[in-house]
């Protein structure tokens, strides 16, 4: 996989949880480094269908690969939001796609 110049499918947020694209595949890493081939193996092998803001706490890395299969994103959860601050979350994207 390739750095990915633009992505047309995203994350939502709801709540407590960040949500997934439909026929979306998602991941999270059990560390703090994550990459392409540890995702592919990840969603291959253990896959989640919820990606609750608490568990992403710490920059916890996850990923998410898009319904065609042809884009990933590692994601990090830099600040989660609070009442105080209007619940705005931050996160740090690392974007991907196959070939190039």
């Amino acid at each position: 996989m390739v750095p990915a110049e633009t992505s047309d499918w995203f994350l939502a947020r709801s709540g407590d949880a960040f949500v997934l694209p439909e026929d979306s595949d998602a991941f999270v890493g059990a560390g703090y480094v994550l990459g392409p081939a540890d995702c592919e193996r990840g969603i291959g092998t253990e896959p989640v269908t919820e990606l609750l803001i608490d568990d992403l706490a710490d920059e916890r890395p996850f990923c998410v690969r898009s319904p065609d299969g042809e884009e990933l994103v590692i994601v990090r959860l830099v600040h989660p939001g609070t009442e105080e601050d209007d619940g705005s979350v931050t996160v740090v994207l690392s974007s991907y796609t196959r070939g190039g």
